[in-house]
């Protein structure tokens, strides 16, 4: 029973047993629960009122600087050095004045340090991006979701009092962390893109449209400001929230979403279906929108467990794709430019949806909006983003939720070290069409729009009505996330060009 435990464990997590993998996870747990730290610290807010939003809104800033720079950077090195220099000089800094700044209760001061601590954060976050994208996802799909549910442990931990000693522990940890991590990952020569190390099907994935980029981080952004204006509200009729021993209902809901999101994992293992946690974030953040809007003065703390469970089963999702996306760039400054905006998108919304909330409760309290239109509102954006703006088709390529499927031949090439990108236009074809899950007749419509062939002409080749026809070729857009023939074209191009595109 225990050998076939152990099997199932090194199945499900090969590196589980490695000190990477708790260097990893305790580094972003280290940054993620200094950020929630700073967001819900009462001494912050008590000295500095609106710091949660001013916080995030900062750091989203700093991770779309990390972007911009990761981009103008041409050496890989040069770009990591910059960074991590940034990164940690101003982390100390903040560890070191913070604490300082509360026992002195300087308003100034510390209004300075949160924007500070906002940008440090960001930096921390995307470099340890970065350490996530130069392993398999399927790292990613462990090592991330263990993370929340520490980052909730670190919070419990310093409730109260001891919080203060927090803002001086958490950043330096976090960054004494990533110094070890990086100078194993040197001194192991392991600094090769995990891209270039995995099978063949993984070293040249098909690459993402920049449209599907966009509303994927804009679905990001969405989803943070719906979640976090509801956790900025008050309590409706002076209750108490059950989940406080637990740091509140939105550190609780790291707990639940994070272990169940390892336990189905680990009990389906490869038949986990790829949509599964995304598809079940809706209706739980739905469900919870819908308490607030019948019985939120009753159960206010109960819709935002839900609103928060679905919300970080989305959070673990999109990080997890984030490193998908990361390595299909091939170049270091490519990981920092996928993390940098996405962890924007995320800081952001999170930030607005502070500030929004904030303002909805002067609302609610002057009684001109009611909670129910309020939650209404908040579930209809809800569903209009997840079913016109999130693009699924993305989500489904997140590497590593099931095994690997190629072509035969493809695969065949893949299995040599140095085997070539597929060249003909069929065969690109083939490993999309197995990518992205399309049927068999999808996949000759797909052959036939990528050679720009028309309606009429694949109705008059495979020999299909105009209706079937049109059919086909929705569902192939709609799988691929493309709108016109021409990003469709243009993904098939791309297939096999693994540089930094």
């Amino acid at each position: 029973m225990r050998e076939c435990l152990r099997r199932r464990i090194v199945a499900f997590c090969p590196d589980w047993r490695s000190l990477d993998f708790y260097l990893v996870l305790m580094g972003l747990a280290f940054c993620r629960a200094w950020i929630v730290l700073y967001v819900s610290a009462s001494s912050v807010a008590a000295l500095v009122p609106g710091s949660n939003w001013m916080f995030l809104l900062a750091g989203s800033a700093g991770a779309v600087g990390v972007a911009v720079l990761a981009r103008r950077m041409t050496e890989r090195l040069r770009s990591e050095l910059h960074v991590l220099v940034m990164a940690g000089s101003l982390s100390v800094f903040c560890a070191v004045a913070t604490p300082v700044a509360l026992a002195c209760g300087q308003p100034v001061v510390l209004m300075a340090l949160v924007f500070i601590g906002g940008i440090a954060s960001s930096f921390l976050q995307v470099l340890w991006g970065g350490a996530y994208a130069c392993r398999p996802v399927s790292f990613a799909f462990a090592c991330y979701p263990a993370a929340a549910v520490m980052i909730a442990v670190l919070v419990v931990l310093v409730v109260g009092e001891s919080g203060f000693l927090a803002f001086f522990v958490f950043p330096l940890m976090s960054f004494v962390l990533l110094l070890v991590e990086r100078s194993r990952i040197e001194d192991a020569g392991a600094n090769v893109l995990s891209t270039e190390s995995q099978d063949g099907s993984q070293r040249c994935r098909p690459p993402l449209s920049r449209g599907s980029v966009v509303r994927l981080m804009a679905s990001i952004g969405v989803f943070s400001f719906l979640c976090r204006v509801f956790d900025s509200l008050p309590g409706g009729g002076g209750l108490t929230d059950p989940f406080a021993a637990f740091g509140g209902s939105s550190v609780f809901a790291l707990v639940v979403a994070g272990a169940l999101f390892l336990l189905f994992t680990f009990l389906c293992g490869d038949r986990l279906d790829p949509m599964f946690a995304y598809r079940l974030a809706f209706p739980l953040m739905a469900l919870g929108m819908a308490i607030v809007s019948l019985f939120f003065y009753d159960h206010w703390a109960l819709s935002l467990l839900f609103v928060g469970i679905g919300y970080e089963l989305f959070d673990i999702v999109s990080w997890t794709l984030f490193v998908d996306l990361a390595q299909r760039r091939g170049s270091m400054s490519g990981h920092y430019r996928v993390f940098g905006w996405g962890v924007a998108a995320t800081l952001c919304g999170m930030g607005l949806g502070y500030l929004a909330g904030g303002w909805l409760g002067v609302l609610l309290d002057m009684q001109d909006m009611g909670v129910s239109a309020m939650g209404t509102l908040c579930v209809i954006a809800l569903v209009a983003t997840a079913f016109l703006v999130v693009p699924e088709g993305v989500v489904a390529q997140v590497a590593g939720w099931r095994q690997a499927c190629e072509p035969k031949e493809i695969a065949l090439a893949s299995s040599v070290a140095d085997a070539p990108a597929p060249s003909s236009l069929e065969a690109r074809c083939e490993l999309i069409a197995c990518e992205f899950h399309l049927t068999p007749r999808e996949g000759e419509v797909l052959v036939l729009l990528a050679k720009g062939r028309t309606l009429s002409i694949v109705m008059r080749d495979l020999q299909i009505a105009k209706g079937t026809a049109q059919t086909h070729i929705e569902n192939v857009y709609m799988k691929l996330g493309v709108h016109k023939q021409q990003e469709l074209i243009d993904l098939v191009e791309g297939v096999g060009s693994c540089g930094d595109a």
